[in-house]
C-alpha cells in the first residue's frame, strides 16, 4: 500500500528549483522532461527570441487569413450554392447584353450635334451637352440596371453565408422588381430615342429621323426581349430555391434561438433592420449615380455637385454605424442613425423639390429625367422610412437578451473560423 501511494506521489510531484531530486539518476542523466517546474526557466538564448519575434506577424497573418476565408469558406447547401449560380448567371448575360445595347447606341450617337430649333448653325451642341439629357438617358437606365444586378449577386452570397430568411424574400422580391423594369426597359429606350422630344430642339441625330429611330429600336429589340427572358426563367428558378432556402435556414434559426416566441419576433426584426440597410443604400447608390451622370456632369461649379459626391461616403459610414448600433444594442449611436435618417428624408425632399419647383431654368436642368429621378428618390423615402420605423422596434428590444445570441453566434464564428480554417456558419 505505501509502495502504491509513493509511486502516485513519484508520478504527480513538481520538481522545485533549488533541489536536487536524484530519483535514482546519476549525475549524468538528464532530468525527466516531462517534469515542470515553477516559476519556468528563463532563457536567454538568441534563437528563442528570434522565434517570439517571428511568431507574432505570423498570427497577425493567419488572423487575417482566417477571415479573408470566412467571407468566402462557409456551409453551403446544393440550393445556396444553385441559388448563387442562378443570380451570377444571370447578371453575367444582363451584364453582357446591356454592354452591347450602351456600344450600339453610342456608334449611333457619334458625331450627330443637336441644333435647337431656330436651325442656327452656330448653336449647335455636342451630345454630352444635350440639355435634355434623352442623350444620355439610356446609358443611365443601363447602369442602374447593372448596378442592379451586381448588388443582387452580393445579396444573394450575403444571405446565403449568414443564413437570413427575410433577405432570401428580398431577393425573390428584387429579381421580380429587374423583371418589371426589364419589360419597362423597352418603352424607356424608345422614348429616349426622341420620339418625345420637347418643342424647343429639334432631333437631328442621323438616327433619330423616323426611320432610323425605328430602325435602331429594330435592332436592339432582341437583345431587350433576352434580358427579358433570362431574367424572367431565373425568376422561376429563385422562387423555388428561396422557397427550399426560407425552410432550411429557418430550422437552423430555431435551433440558434429556440422556442421563445418573443425571441422570434425580435430576431426577425433584427433581420429585416439588416436588409432594409442594405435596401437604403442600394437606393442611395443608384439615385446619386443617376443625379450626378445625368443632371450634374455639365456643371461642375453648383454647389450641389459636390454635395452629393460628399454624401455618399458620409451615407457609407452612417450605414456602419446602424448596423453597429444594433448589434452592440448601443442606445446612444442608436439615436445618432435616427436623427441621420430624418435627415435622409429631408435630402430626398429638397432634391425633388429641386426638379419640380422654381422658374423655367431650374427646372429645365432636369428635363427628361424628371420621372425617372423622382421616382427613385421616392422609393428612396420609403425605404428610408421603413427604416426608421424598424429602427425604433429594434431600440425597444434593445435589453431584452436578444444581443447575448447575437453576440454568441459572432463568437461561435469566430472560434469555428480559427479552428476550421474560415468554414463557419453564422447568423446575422
Amino acid at each position: 500500500m505505501q509502495d502504491e501511494e509513493h509511486h502516485r506521489f513519484q508520478q504527480h510531484r513538481v520538481a522545485r528549483p533549488g533541489h536536487s531530486q536524484n530519483d535514482g539518476r546519476t549525475s549524468d542523466q538528464k532530468p525527466l522532461t516531462d517534469h515542470f517546474s515553477y516559476p519556468p526557466p528563463q532563457h536567454n538564448d538568441s534563437s528563442s527570441q528570434k522565434s517570439s519575434s517571428q511568431s507574432t506577424p505570423e498570427l497577425k497573418d493567419r488572423s487575417f487569413k482566417t477571415r479573408i476565408r470566412k467571407l468566402f469558406n462557409f456551409p453551403c447547401s446544393i440550393y445556396g450554392k444553385s441559388l448563387m449560380l442562378s443570380i451570377g448567371f444571370e447578371a453575367l448575360l444582363v451584364i453582357i447584353m446591356q454592354t452591347v445595347i450602351v456600344v450600339l447606341y453610342f456608334q449611333s450617337l457619334r458625331d450627330t450635334p443637336l441644333f435647337p430649333a431656330s436651325g442656327n448653325m452656330e448653336d449647335q451642341l455636342d451630345p454630352y451637352l444635350d440639355p435634355r439629357n434623352q442623350s444620355r438617358s439610356i446609358p443611365a437606365y443601363m447602369i442602374v440596371f447593372v448596378f442592379a444586378q451586381l448588388f443582387q449577386l452580393v445579396l444573394a452570397w450575403d444571405a446565403v453565408r449568414a443564413q437570413n430568411t427575410i433577405e432570401i424574400i428580398s431577393i425573390v422580391a428584387f429579381n421580380l422588381c429587374c423583371f418589371a423594369y426589364s419589360i419597362f426597359e423597352i418603352s424607356q429606350i424608345r422614348s429616349s430615342l426622341c420620339l418625345g422630344s420637347s418643342a424647343s430642339y429639334s432631333c437631328t441625330f442621323d438616327f433619330i429621323a423616323a426611320d432610323k429611330s425605328e430602325e435602331l429600336l429594330k435592332f436592339l429589340t432582341p437583345f431587350l426581349v433576352v434580358i427579358i427572358a433570362v431574367i424572367g426563367l431565373t425568376q422561376c428558378a429563385v422562387t423555388w430555391l428561396g422557397y427550399r432556402l426560407f425552410q432550411e435556414f429557418g430550422w437552423k434559426i430555431y435551433k440558434k434561438i429556440g422556442a421563445d416566441p418573443n425571441m422570434k419576433i425580435m430576431y426577425r426584426a433584427y433581420q429585416i433592420y439588416l436588409v432594409l440597410i442594405k435596401i437604403d443604400l442600394f437606393f442611395f447608390v443608384g439615385f446619386s449615380i443617376q443625379f450626378i451622370y445625368l443632371t450634374l456632369t455639365k456643371r461642375r461649379t453648383d454647389p450641389e455637385y459636390w454635395l452629393t459626391i460628399v454624401v455618399l461616403p458620409i451615407t457609407v459610414l452612417i450605414l456602419y454605424v446602424a448596423v453597429y448600433a444594433v448589434r452592440h444594442e448601443s442606445r446612444r449611436w442608436m439615436a445618432a442613425f435616427l436623427v441621420a435618417m430624418h435627415g435622409g428624408v429631408a435630402y430626398f425632399i429638397f432634391k425633388v423639390v429641386r426638379m419640380w419647383v422654381g422658374d423655367q431654368d431650374q427646372i429645365g436642368k432636369y428635363a427628361g429625367v424628371r420621372y425617372f429621378l423622382t421616382l427613385f428618390a421616392s422609393l428612396c423615402m420609403i425605404a428610408i422610412l421603413a427604416t426608421i420605423v424598424n429602427a425604433a422596434v429594434c431600440f425597444r428590444n434593445f435589453g431584452k437578451g436578444l444581443k447575448q445570441h447575437i453576440m454568441k453566434d459572432n463568437r461561435e464564428a469566430s472560434i469555428s473560423a480559427s479552428a476550421t480554417g474560415g468554414r463557419v456558419m453564422e447568423i446575422d
